[in-house]
């Protein structure tokens, strides 16, 4: 908690002494907005399109909805901040490390071979083996993945219906683990638009003893809705 403190202040200073007032303003009321305590956060279409920061609304199992803010673009990761003082961190939407859940992901190997990374050309026949390694104290633990490409799926966000392409990742835990499993398999979708190819949200359960984590990129979702329609507004579906 206090590394995530210190993070948004050294963000927040950062922005004082480099950045326009303008700017520093939007800032500023883009963090109350993602940190505030409210259930099931939701956003107007014209919120997330003026804000000047991209934002995300993610549903970690039976909790509430909440928005976070991307703090970090760097070497090929997204770190994006929650107000409860998590952290996710991304490589083309695939979760590659986390912080403050209850048992954190730490390490994931062999990413660039993420079939996830490469929409156009991934195939229903595409594998892909990579190491885990948990808070937990389980370390280097084999997930083997198959995907299934399902087209023309509809996605209805911001009332509005898009049309996208999902890629479901079929996961197997491979190995024997020091605690007590019931279920060694299960699924992750990634929906992308079918017209730009942007991952626009997907559902991701990290290993069998953790829930699923839904991301909804509202702000992708925002810059691609002058294309379907500009008037209407309301909350993600």
């Amino acid at each position: 908690m206090i590394t995530l403190i210190k993070m948004v202040f050294s963000g927040l200073m950062l922005l004082t002494l480099t950045a326009c007032a303008g700017t520093y303003h939007s800032y500023m009321d883009t963090l109350k907005l993602a940190f505030a305590d409210i259930p099931n956060a939701e956003l107007s279409v014209a919120e997330v399109q003026q804000s000047q920061y991209d934002l995300l609304y993610v549903k970690h199992g039976d909790r509430a909805q909440a928005v976070m803010v991307l703090m970090h673009l760097e070497a090929g990761q997204h770190k994006w901040i929650s107000a409860d003082n998590a952290m996710l961190i991304m490589e083309h939407g695939r979760l590659v490390r986390t912080l403050g859940l209850e048992n954190d992901l730490l390490h994931l190997t062999n990413t660039i071979n993420d079939p996830v990374r490469r929409r156009v050309s991934i195939r229903s026949d595409a594998t892909w083996l990579r190491l885990a390694d948990w808070h937990n104290g389980e370390y280097g633990y084999a997930l083997r993945s198959r995907f299934e490409i399902i087209p023309a799926q509809h996605l209805t966000v911001f009332q509005q219906q898009m049309n996208t392409t999902l890629i479901v990742e079929h996961v197997k835990y491979e190995d024997s683990a020091n605690y007590l499993r019931f279920d060694d398999n299960w699924q992750n979708y990634f929906w992308f638009d079918s017209e730009s190819g942007t991952l626009i949200k997907s559902e991701q359960t990290l290993s069998p003893f953790s829930q699923p984590i839904t991301m909804t990129y509202v702000s992708r979702i925002g810059r691609l809705l002058p294309q379907l329609s500009t008037t209407n507004t309301g909350g993600s579906q």
